[in-house]
């Protein structure tokens, strides 16, 4: 009868040993994937209509770099980042378009968002981008209404194109997610 309470013993001690092993497993998992999910340094859109009023009147933001994404002549979004900024990841991404004019907005505009020169619709909408102090450091005029915005080392800033799929394969509307 020892030898079976012995068994039994150790049985006990490796089950409790292995039932604490899981548990610290499982809370070590969730705090890694919390850290994933709310880490990093990210920014954030703000939309704002006086924004939207000056890409409607083909105001160019002096000191800002532009970019388009989804074609030069009807682009699906228009980024300008504060020439302080580098965009990362520019060239896979985004399409630089340099000496942005009055113009040259007023042709995208005009192309992809016409009804919005006279009254607001459902179509694109600006928002200033933020870094984490509420820093305005560039604009976004776009159709999707978010987009991540991640700020790296040395003044380097990642921000994404807008995915085009969710938009139209959902019904997404202009302003919800």
């Amino acid at each position: 009868m020892e030898g079976k309470a012995m068994k039994e013993k150790k049985y006990t001690i490796f089950s409790n040993w292995n039932r604490l092993t899981t548990l610290m497993a499982a809370i070590l998992a969730f705090f890694l994937l919390a850290g994933c999910v709310t880490g990093g340094n990210y920014g954030k859109i703000d939309r704002d209509r006086d924004l939207d009023n000056m890409f409607l009147n083909y105001e160019v933001l002096p000191d800002h770099r532009y970019y388009t994404s989804g074609g030069y002549d009807a682009p699906d979004a228009i980024l300008a980042i504060h020439s302080d900024y580098e965009l990362e990841d520019a060239a896979s991404l985004w399409v630089p378009i340099p000496n942005v004019d009055y113009a040259q907005m007023r042709k995208w505009i005009d192309t992809i968002a016409p009804e919005q020169n006279y009254r607001y619709s459902n179509g694109y909408f600006a928002a200033y981008i933020l870094d984490l102090n509420g820093k305005r450091v560039g604009a976004w005029y776009s159709i999707a209404s978010y987009t991540p915005v991640k700020f790296l080392e040395g003044n380097k800033i990642q921000v994404y194109t807008p995915d085009l799929d969710r938009i139209h394969g959902k019904g997404l509307r202009r302003g919800r997610l």
